[in-house]
């Protein structure tokens, strides 16, 4: 019996910890997030983001329904955190990155809501380049937060060859040296946003040379002291038998 009973302690246990768990959603910067917890004549929502100095979150009511009522006690929010008295819903317009944090939407009936909003710089188009000395691809990316950079050769790009790890623009880089000629294009992407760009490498490639550029120049160099060596070979040789007839 005591076996039966902790079981189902467990199991309440285990359905409060879910119920808190909050909700994700990922929006861009200067969209409007709207919370989907309807708020009636009396209800609220709070913010929890950045921290302050002795690193404890911060905790503001931005949002205040009393009777019917709404208010916005915080400035920061002034303007921009809404209440729909028909739906009875909160939103906040014209978002920003630092609006980021967890959101809680309280109301008259109902268990407190909690909401985890990131909002996101979205990735701008990959600048691309390849170095035709060494074979090498580059991808940068000027805008973005939390962003990955893959690369794909054309006809393959069920799968990328190569990821960079998710950093902040300017920060993040993908270069790559390649050993095949062919088209191809790198991937910048983030949790709101997907980008592409293209770059064609020659089949000075092919085969797996790395250089090819510069074992020309080398071939040609070889080629030019050769003619010349001979050239003055030659002419000493000339020069000596003319000298031998005299």
């Amino acid at each position: 019996m005591e076996r039966i009973f902790s079981i189902c302690i467990l199991c309440i246990a285990a359905v409060s910890v879910s119920s808190a768990q909050p909700e994700e959603l990922n929006l861009r910067v200067g969209d409007t997030v709207t919370f989907p917890t309807a708020v009636g004549s009396d209800g609220s929502l709070t913010y929890s983001g950045s921290t302050n100095g002795d690193g404890t979150s911060r905790v503001k009511a931005i949002g205040d329904v009393s009777g019917g009522q709404f208010t916005v006690p915080n400035k920061q929010f002034t303007g921009r955190v809404q209440w729909d008295s028909s739906t009875g819903l909160f939103s906040i317009t014209g978002l920003k990155v630092e609006d980021s944090g967890e959101y809680r939407v309280k109301n008259d009936a109902n268990p407190e809501k909690l909401y985890q909003l990131t909002v996101y710089v979205p990735v701008s188009k990959p600048n691309v380049s390849y170095n035709k000395d060494s074979c090498t691809l580059y991808c940068t990316v000027d805008r973005g937060t939390e962003v990955t950079l893959s690369w794909y050769r054309e006809g393959e790009e069920e799968e990328s060859f190569i990821s960079s790890d998710s950093l902040n623009a300017p920060y993040v880089k993908l270069p790559e040296a390649v050993e095949r000629g062919g088209t191809y294009t790198c991937e910048a992407v983030n949790s709101v946003s997907r980008e592409r760009s293209t770059v064609t490498v020659g089949e000075e490639c092919a085969g797996g040379n790395a250089g090819p550029n510069i074992v020309l120049i080398v071939s040609v160099c070889a080629a030019v002291f050769f003619f010349i060596t001979t050239v003055v070979i030659s002419i000493l040789y000339c020069r000596k038998n003319k000298g031998g007839v005299l």
